[in-house]
């Protein structure tokens, strides 16, 4: 039986009609800016216009961004997404939707896509960093997706690193998603352009606001201020890396979103604070690599997360 995976993001909602083998035979997009009757009509539209005329749907698993207390389906807190606050989602949704609905944390999703079809598909054991406007993770340990005693757990980019570090968009400091996010890297940039205005970055940013998709282009062509920049974010990232290494002994580090493409000029800088930080033999074992699945990790890895209501077996696992 095939299913829908819904990513909802900061901009946007992504569905996808999956595959058990990890094939997308159909998806669509729908903003999710709005207030929250507008984001659940564009959620109730895109599962509909996406399923239309597919045979053998089962279910739809919505990955949504945030803290999500799952016995009530809703999300306690989203710091870039606030208009799916306290909403009783599957209460909302399923009966619009037409199909059984699972909620699940948007940042779990993208980690089980990883585990079932992508980076991870050939270990038990794996943690998933996705760096984009913030940072998430998931965690699978023995091939089980942890999600702590209310479904909130693996919220990676949370953790502290930088106890006077800068204000996350959580309200706390110093959070691995306040050290190396895009919107990490944007601040630390402006910051590097004042200080080397013959730089091309330091020239950049006199014609305009630079983003974190700029550092990386620079960084590309060898500007020494951009280089700088993402050597800055690699060696956060890497120091929070170092510490969830040694706490769940992962095979495989898998780091994607937005901010991953900067690949090699990131992962170098993170690999050598895991080198130092980690203890073996954790640190000997595991592996830190771009996932695979780029920005179709969230639908693929929601549609991989449905269930079957009378069994509570995900879809692709139950036949």
């Amino acid at each position: 039986m095939n299913a829908i995976g819904v990513d909802v993001g900061g901009t946007k909602i992504a569905a996808g009609v999956v595959t058990p083998e990890g094939r997308i035979l159909r998806e669509v997009r729908y903003p999710s800016s709005g207030p929250p009757e507008v984001l659940l009509e564009n959620i109730v539209r895109a599962v509909r216009e996406v399923g239309r005329g597919v045979d053998g749907v089962a279910a739809v698993c919505l990955a949504v961004p945030g803290l999500l207390v799952s016995a009530e389906d809703r999300v306690a807190f989203s710091p870039n997404l606030r208009t799916i606050e306290n909403i009783p989602l599957r209460e909302a949704l399923e009966p619009e939707i037409g199909l059984p609905l699972t909620i699940e944390n948007d940042a779990n999703a993208a980690a089980w896509g990883e585990f079932r079809f992508g980076a991870g598909s050939e270990v038990d054991h794996l943690l998933c960093v996705t760096l984009g406007t913030g940072v998430g993770g998931g965690v699978i340990s023995h091939g089980v997706l942890l999600r702590g005693a209310q479904g909130a757990g693996g919220e990676l980019g949370h953790v502290t690193v930088h106890a006077t570090g800068p204000r996350c968009a959580c309200g706390n400091r110093g959070c691995l998603e306040a050290m190396c996010s895009g919107t990490a890297i944007a601040r630390y940039a402006r910051v590097v352009a004042a200080r080397w205005p013959e730089s091309a970055l330091g020239r950049l940013a006199v014609r305009r606001r630079i983003i974190g998709e700029d550092v990386t282009e620079l960084a590309r062509r060898g500007d020494r201020a951009a280089l700088s920049v993402l050597e800055e974010a690699g060696t956060w990232l890497g120091i929070g890396l170092a510490g969830f290494v040694n706490v769940f002994n992962p095979e495989v580090v898998a780091v994607g979103g937005a901010v991953s493409v900067a690949g090699e000029l990131l992962l170098a800088p993170a690999r050598r604070e895991i080198a130092l930080r980690a203890r073996p033999p954790s640190r000997d074992l595991v592996r830190v690599k771009v996932a695979t699945l780029g920005p179709e990790s969230g639908v693929l890895g929601a549609a991989a997360l449905a269930r079957d209501p009378e069994t509570g077996e995900y879809v692709f696992d139950s036949g």
